[in-house]
């Protein structure tokens, strides 16, 4: 049973190293783990029974996993109403499925992306929603500020959520909520609860950087420095609501899901 153990801390670790600045993925690794040893499986004698019980719990949480999103869409429902203009960032597929629900359910609104530097991954979900005949605008990320006068709420997906209920997201998140939260409009984050990470962030300088590349589409010259960091971290005070598989929670309370999640 040990060996059992053994051998599944290896794949997760081996599925960590893939991309070990992937906040989500290391989460999910560690509660994958938790969820499928935190069982008497372990001291049952026969070994068979044991090893049974322990994929039927593993397909158990791959279940959860996939039916997260569905859930947090479903949830999120009651807070976009007709006529809205929703404010997204970068590209989620938690926050695109929200959207896809909200159409299906014939309600009106509009959605300002954000082009999502570094990666432009704004363009993708501006994309999907063009798709959905969803009347879009693409702005560049400088020009939040511009045109929060227009918006009715913000919603984003999360790299990660953190102890002290904020979250570490794609770069320009924190402005975001900032510029939202000085002209009193909701933040609102989509989340599963498999990205429910045992981190506790003091500042932005507090966790591993994740680095892309960033085309200027002119050439730098060597000796200019450029921050490449892909994410920052908002504190909880600057988020209204967290849409998760686990209902709609306030920031102060995902310390308590945490708990609860890796007990």
């Amino acid at each position: 049973m040990m060996e059992l153990e053994i051998e599944l801390k290896k794949a997760s670790d081996s599925l960590k190293a893939w991309d070990t600045t992937s906040i989500s993925l290391t989460a999910g690794c560690d509660l994958f783990m938790r969820y499928v040893t935190r069982t008497s499986a372990l001291e049952y004698e026969e070994f068979n029974s044991a090893k049974s019980r322990l994929i039927e719990r593993a397909e158990k949480f791959g279940e959860i996993s996939q039916k997260a999103r569905r859930i947090i869409a479903m949830l999120s429902q009651d807070f976009i109403f007709d006529g809205c203009t929703i404010l997204v960032h970068g590209f989620s597929r938690v926050v695109l499925e929200v959207l896809k629900t909200a159409v299906q359910n014939k309600k009106v609104f509009r959605v300002f992306c954000t082009e999502g530097r570094p990666d432009r991954s704004g363009l993708r979900l501006a994309n999907e929603l063009a798709k959905l005949d969803v009347p879009v605008k693409i702005l560049i990320d400088s020009a939040v500020a511009y045109t929060m006068d227009e918006v009715d709420m913000v919603l984003v997906g999360a790299d990660g959520v953190v102890e002290s209920g904020g979250i570490i997201n794609l770069m320009g998140t924190y402005q975001i909520a900032l510029v939202a939260h000085s002209m009193n409009k909701p933040v609102y984050v989509a989340a599963e609860s498999y990205k429910f990470a045992r981190l506790y962030p003091l500042d932005q300088k507090d966790m591993a950087p994740a680095l892309r590349p960033i085309d200027f589409g002119v050439p730098i010259p060597s000796k200019v420095e450029v921050e490449t960091s892909a994410r920052d971290y908002t504190p909880p005070q600057y988020l209204t609501l967290l849409f998760t598989d686990l209902g709609v929670l306030t920031p102060s309370v995902v310390s308590d899901e945490l708990i609860q999640l890796y007990l």
